[in-house]
């Protein structure tokens, strides 16, 4: 962020960028992830205890997250079907899906600490260092299911859970004149998984154990970052 003397809030518009939802939550071996395909916003930003080069300021927000499509992953579970249940081509699976249907809205607020020097005199020992460095709180709620198939049979849907997600985040901020843009990587806290449903006729009841122990987990991304945001905003 950036600001003039005589500048005491900011209204930006947001753009969510590469939020992931891993599928290894799912229990099923799977390493690949979901990114969200759209999300837009708007925050609203107040300046506090600016000093010409570096100020504090509390920020609230609202964006929405869409995860829409089909991922297509190799499996390493076990599939028994029961006998006589007509589900014998799902053990013969050697890929799963995932048809991702959900909508995450994402009203936060965050405080934030800006100094324009950090980079500058970062650069000058060979090194860059972000000037924006940000602590927040999404209120999410979460709507919609992902369903997960083998052989085009649903073998199992699950939801996530809406709730608080703790956050923090790093980036740098540009200013001319009275615009400013930022760009903001952010670690967010995974929505915990619930396991909704699981078809024990088409994968046994081992396999179920399994996907149901999935309920309630925060994933472990191996990312130090998850997702980052895109603002472009004025101050007045």
């Amino acid at each position: 962020m950036a600001a003039a003397e005589d500048e005491d809030f900011y209204l930006a518009y947001v753009r969510e960028v590469g939020n992931q939802l891993y599928l290894s939550d799912f229990q099923l071996g799977s390493q690949e992830s979901i990114r969200d395909q759209d999300g837009h916003g708007t925050a609203l930003g107040l300046l506090l205890n600016y000093t010409g080069y570096s100020f504090w300021n509390f920020e609230v927000g609202r964006s929405t997250t869409l995860y829409q499509g089909r991922v297509e992953d190799g499996v390493n579970v076990d599939f028994n079907p029961q006998t006589g249940s007509g589900y014998g081509a799902v053990s013969e699976s050697k890929n799963i899906y995932y048809d991702f249907d959900l909508t995450f809205d994402n009203p936060y607020f965050a405080l934030q600490y800006t100094n324009w020097k950090i980079p500058l005199e970062s650069l000058k020992n060979g090194y860059l260092l972000p000037s924006t460095y940000v602590i927040g709180v999404i209120r999410q709620e979460t709507q919609g299911e992902v369903s997960i198939k083998a052989k085009k049979v649903e073998i199992a849907t699950a939801e996530y859970e809406s709730g608080n997600r703790k956050y923090f985040a790093l980036g740098w901020s540009f200013k001319w004149e009275f615009v400013y843009f930022g760009i903001i990587f952010r670690q967010m806290e995974q929505p915990p998984l619930r396991i909704t449903s699981c078809n024990k006729a088409a994968v046994g009841n081992l396999a179920c154990d399994r996907i149901y122990a999935a309920t309630g987990n925060r994933n472990q991304g191996p990312s130090v970052f998850t997702g980052g945001l895109f603002q472009a905003g004025m101050f007045w």
